[in-house]
């Protein structure tokens, strides 16, 4: 390839992964091709961006950037895996693959600027993706709203149980 085609194709994968909090870092020796095509499909559906490319784009991509911490796990036939919304969500469907793939390895990943190992990516896909993070939050807003209507409620659901027992009282 000639360098320019190199340059060229660097430059591409840096503007792609500008603005992406997390990369992980996948080793997929030994993978059919069925395998790595059904890999593909999950990252797809997952929303994320899942590429093979030469050790040596990648180096140059992320030189000079937040990114930078992951050229120590550039060794061997690496797959490059990010998601621009959810983080955590291309470590998610890696390790969910690799439970039934012993062939996959997660090599390690960059998150913010922080070198993650195997260990990190691991940490990296319990974290919960936008989706939950947003229904903690109106279930935390919901919660006070809930409880300050029972709060008002609660004068008249005592005074309307002290005439149904003198109601009931006068029946017997």
């Amino acid at each position: 390839m000639e360098k320019e085609q190199k340059l060229a194709k660097s430059n591409e994968l840096r503007t792609n992964l500008e603005g992406v909090p997390a990369v992980v870092l996948l080793q997929f020796d030994g993978l059919t091709v069925a395998e790595v095509n059904d890999l593909r499909g999950q990252f797809r559906e997952a929303g994320c961006t899942y590429k093979v490319h030469k050790n040596s784009t990648i180096r140059y991509a992320v030189k000079d950037t937040d990114l930078e911490p992951i050229v120590p796990f550039l060794k061997g036939a690496t797959g490059l895996a990010f998601n621009a919304d959810d983080p955590g969500a291309p470590a998610r469907v890696a390790r969910e693959f690799a439970k039934s793939h012993e062939k996959l390895k997660l090599k390690g990943g960059v998150m913010e600027g922080q070198a993650l190992d195997a260990s990190g990516v691991e940490r990296l896909a319990d974290m919960p993706g936008p989706r939950e993070l947003k229904a903690q939050l109106l279930s935390l807003l919901n919660t006070p709203a809930t409880q300050f209507v029972r709060v008002l409620n609660a004068p008249a659901q005592n005074l309307l149980n002290v005439i149904n027992a003198k109601k009931d009282e006068d029946a017997a």
